[in-house]
């Protein structure tokens, strides 16, 4: 599978202001939907796995793109933006730099170790609820499995990968609560490592809003 990953230098944006550089570039080129993921006819969102996403990599404003499709609109990306407008303040672009790469996004039978580098949103409205009715930690823990490997493949399917039917993910985790902020409302994440028999690209999301920066993984072993 192509990977693609655009870096701005010298450009320091915040966390919060992430969402922010997605509005300013996905405005900027409206005619590409993978970027904002609305209909461009009808304003409606188009609920698909993000294939074109935005982060802090080392504190850098980045764009990752994943899938042959979304990589060839780095292309224009590249050549087009030479400059970031945030809260109405224009910043030049003087040094973006574009790598792009095959990577391995599979089932496998080995293990591996992966890190949150950004807050884990893995948990929707349903088992958020029942999450925070549990009192019992090894519960609490479980539910938090089942959604890592709910998210796994969910983006698996976002990819047009499919398991064989003998085929299990298996997931084990180590991660601490944290509250984060997402369109004004406190939210409840997740920070730490987890295992799994999959391999994951180095910064693809996991998990909710992965397209703003949240659940970025980096694989550790």
């Amino acid at each position: 599978m192509k990977k693609g990953t655009l870096t701005f230098h010298g450009i320091h944006l915040s966390p919060s202001q992430i969402h922010k550089f997605r509005g300013f570039v996905g405005n900027t080129f409206k005619e590409y939907d993978l970027i904002h993921n609305h209909d461009n006819e009808t304003g409606a969102n188009i609920y698909r796995y993000p294939l074109i996403q935005f982060k802090l990599l080392d504190k850098k404003p980045a764009i990752i793109a994943i899938t042959n499709r979304a990589v060839e609109i780095f292309t224009t990306i590249f050549l087009k933006l030479d400059s970031i407008v945030i809260d109405g303040v224009s910043i030049p672009v003087y040094e973006k730099d574009i790598k792009v790469e095959e990577v391995e996004f599979a089932f496998s039978d080995d293990i591996f170790m992966y890190e949150f580098l950004s807050p884990w949103m893995g948990l929707n409205q349903k088992n958020y609820a029942v999450y925070t009715d549990t009192r019992d930690k090894s519960e609490k823990t479980a539910i938090l499995k089942r959604a890592l490997t709910g998210n796994i493949l969910s983006t698996a399917k976002g990819l047009d990968y499919w398991l064989e039917k003998d085929q299990r993910i298996r997931t084990e985790l180590q991660v601490r609560e944290m509250n984060v902020k997402l369109k004004g409302k406190q939210m409840t994440a997740f920070k730490g490592v987890f295992k799994t028999n999959f391999l994951i690209p180095d910064y693809l999301g996991l998990g909710k809003s992965v397209s703003r920066g949240f659940g970025i993984v980096r694989r550790v072993i």
